[in-house]
């Protein structure tokens, strides 16, 4: 509670100042009911009762150019407290005054649709910006938050048309935002079974950022749905050409491609030559397996042991206790239980702007909400 009496001083201040100055400027010596109001005001204050203050402020207040600033501070500071209901009827308040300017008017509307987003009223807020795009002073700022609220309401296909229109007139370019957005509209026109639109999005998303993993995935889990596992794999190893780090994020879904072709020894070569240049527990795991079972206890073992050598890590010790190499002794079946219960390391993706870390990908920073900045960090 002290802590807004101490922000709201401003506004007394300011309150004070434009009494006085209406004061002299009629030449009245006998005090106003305006002094009345503002020492009303600044009563309230200092009884820490800022509702009232507020009340008083903002009626001794006229909104003219003059004064405005002190009213879209006040709203902002209520924002900002996350006091969003105070701002919406401060900002509503001003907007009703019939003696405001149009520019003042604009402005207020600017502030009561940031304040209707941090409210999360979306629909409100659209509107509010909707009429702000024909405004040339609110023009840009109108369409990013309309790109804001088109991506929340996963409304992508009118998000794909106001970011174009942002990269239009700011002449600026946003391929990795843009391609993510062509993603996620060929996912809605595939779940309505519309291929055509689902692959001329993809096609997009590629041509617009030719490094956008996710459309090379996404068109390899719809060809796996459609048991083309060949056409698959291609999709798939592109991803290696993008960026290698992603990989392994999708490796199981490679090798049940292979599995599916009946191809195992195109799948030992390819984790044979993926384990040379990534050393994540995820792909030594896989290529362990298939070293055991193509080639034996003995060469997965020794295989293991150099890789411990230069390597020393839990998860490879892990891995390299769980190899039954005909050991059944005490010594050695103690050694592997124990081994068996250091802690996994788990896979995790962090994201590239704000440091947000998950067990889980997501194509879009839940934290910071941007796209496609998180990525794999490999154990």
């Amino acid at each position: 509670m002290f802590e807004i009496v101490i922000m709201l001083l401003p506004v007394a201040a300011a309150s004070g100042w434009y009494v006085a100055s209406t004061h002299y400027k009629s030449k009245t010596k006998k005090p106003s009911n305006e002094y009345e109001g503002y020492f009303k005001g600044l009563n309230y204050l200092l009884n820490e009762q800022p509702d009232k203050a507020i009340d008083v402020f903002i009626n001794l207040l006229e909104v003219d150019d003059e004064t405005i600033e002190t009213h879209l501070a006040l709203g902002t500071l209520f924002r900002q407290r996350g006091e969003v209901e105070k701002a919406i009827r401060l900002h509503q308040n001003l907007i009703a005054r019939p003696q405001i300017s149009h520019q003042i008017r604009t402005n207020l509307l600017n502030e009561l649709g940031l304040d209707y987003m941090r409210a999360g009223l979306l629909d409100r807020a659209e509107s509010i910006f909707l009429e702000l795009e024909k405004e040339p002073l609110h023009q840009v700022h109108a369409l990013q938050q309309l790109l804001s609220i088109f991506q929340q309401e996963k409304e992508w296909l009118n998000a794909i048309e106001y970011l174009n229109k942002l990269e239009l007139m700011l002449n600026q370019k946003q391929p990795i935002l843009l391609s993510h957005l062509h993603c996620e509209a060929a996912l809605l026109y595939q779940e309505k079974n519309e291929v055509l639109s689902t692959t001329k999005y993809l096609r997009k998303a590629l041509k617009i950022d030719p490094k956008c993993v996710r459309a090379n995935l996404i068109s390899a889990e719809i060809a796996i749905d459609n048991a083309e596992f060949k056409q698959a794999i291609k999709y798939l190893l592109k991803i290696k050409d993008q960026d290698v780090r992603f990989v392994p994020v999708f490796i199981d879904l490679i090798i049940n491609c292979y599995e599916q072709l009946g191809k195992p020894k195109q799948t030992f070569e390819f984790l044979a030559e993926l384990q040379k240049y990534n050393e994540s527990t995820g792909v030594m795991s896989r290529f362990l397996e298939v070293l055991l079972k193509q080639k034996g206890a003995a060469e997965a073992s020794e295989f293991m042991r150099e890789k411990l050598v230069k390597y020393p890590t839990k998860s490879y010790l892990k891995l390299y206790a769980q190899i039954d190499n005909g050991q059944i002794n005490d010594e050695a079946t103690f050694l592997r239980t124990i081994i068996n219960q250091l802690d996994e390391e788990l896979p995790s993706f962090k994201c590239q702007q704000c440091g947000f870390s998950s067990v889980d990908l997501n194509w879009c920073c839940p934290s910071c909400k941007q796209w496609g900045v998180i990525e794999p960090v490999l154990v």
